[in-house]
């Protein structure tokens, strides 16, 4: 008996972990502009593609595809900037929406930041 409640409770431990995991790695809703908002370091940049892979702040492995267009304004440092401002390792905050797949999100901003001490 003692040992069903326990596998019971280690069952419900873990999975209320991974519940709480899954809803960190989750876009947020910017209040301002109502977009989604995510934020992370630059893993990788595709300019042929025009896209962007981050790796989510607060986990060790969530990555996004953030996409860019013509349309999509950028900043370093909260001055106006082009892609090439863009490189990996940088700390960005992206603003845009996710499209059917909820995997990529096409960003109209693109926010290039100096690293948190």
């Amino acid at each position: 008996m003692k040992r069903r409640v326990a596998s019971i409770l280690t069952l419900a431990l873990v999975s209320s972990l991974t519940f709480a995991a899954g809803a960190n790695a989750q876009a947020k809703k910017d209040e301002k502009t109502n977009l989604d908002r995510l934020e992370g370091k630059i893993v990788s940049v595709d300019k042929q593609k025009s896209e962007i892979r981050i790796r989510q702040s607060g986990t060790t492995s969530q990555e996004w595809v953030i996409a860019y267009t013509p349309d999509t304004k950028f900043t370093y440092r909260n001055a106006e900037a082009t892609v090439d401002k863009v490189k990996e390792g940088e700390r960005v905050i992206c603003l845009g929406s996710f499209g059917k797949e909820k995997a990529k999100m096409t960003a109209a901003r693109i926010d290039v930041r100096t690293e948190k001490p």
